[in-house]
């Protein structure tokens, strides 16, 4: 398992805020530390969008949370994505870390959590990660996006042609909304109020909730 998050800006402004008044858990260091030492450790990464284009993407086995955090309090973003890694399939590696970026037919940022056995051998023949492989399905081949993932039982978090999606699989995962900002993460801190948890086929693409028929 690994763990995930995907704000934006105002997100990450109000997270901010409120975490000052949880004990043990009072910076957004603390917050990711935590999310790395539960299920991670095995690598981090980031990605921001701003105005529907990449801005930052950075990865890497020693990238640390307190580098990542320090680039979420920057105002030169409209999003955020994060990323810990605990390796399951692919070697413990800059390159098997999380995000991915795919350019095909479509560009798509994202990052995974969970376990696809059935694409596992697939993968392991271009000896890259299940998640890789299913982002580069999806970009290279155009397959539509919604159906795609909901034919798979992992966490995706990302941007599909620079616009921010999250579908939820059968791993954690829940929203914090407060004003204008949103946060979808793995875990809150204990204490946090108004988190909502999304069914499993949960979509959410640019603003539109979209469930499974």
């Amino acid at each position: 398992m690994c763990r995930l998050l995907m704000a934006n800006h105002e997100g990450i402004m109000k997270l901010q805020e409120t975490l000052k008044a949880i004990p043990g858990c009072s910076t957004l260091v603390k917050y990711l530390a935590d999310l790395e030492l539960r299920e991670g450790g095995h690598g981090n990464g980031y990605a921001t969008f701003k105005d529907g284009k990449l801005k930052e993407f950075k990865k890497g086995v020693d990238l640390h949370v307190s580098e990542i955090a320090q680039a979420m309090e920057s105002e030169a973003y409209d999003w955020f994505l994060f990323h810990t890694r605990e390796a399951s399939t692919g070697s413990i590696s800059d390159e098997n870390c999380h995000p991915y970026h795919v350019q095909g037919k479509r560009e798509i940022v994202a990052a995974v959590n969970g376990n696809e056995k059935t694409i596992s051998p697939l993968a392991h023949l271009k000896n890259i990660t299940d998640s890789e492989f299913i982002l580069q399905m999806i970009s290279k081949m155009d397959m539509p996006l919604f159906e795609t993932l909901q034919a798979f039982e992992a966490n995706f978090f990302g941007f599909y042609e620079g616009k921010p999606f999250i579908k939820k699989g059968n791993r954690d995962m829940l929203k914090w909304k407060k004003d204008d900002g949103i946060v979808f993460a793995s875990d809150f801190p204990f204490g946090m109020k108004d988190l909502f948890k999304p069914q499993e086929g949960y979509f959410w693409f640019d603003g539109i909730e979209r469930k499974l028929i």
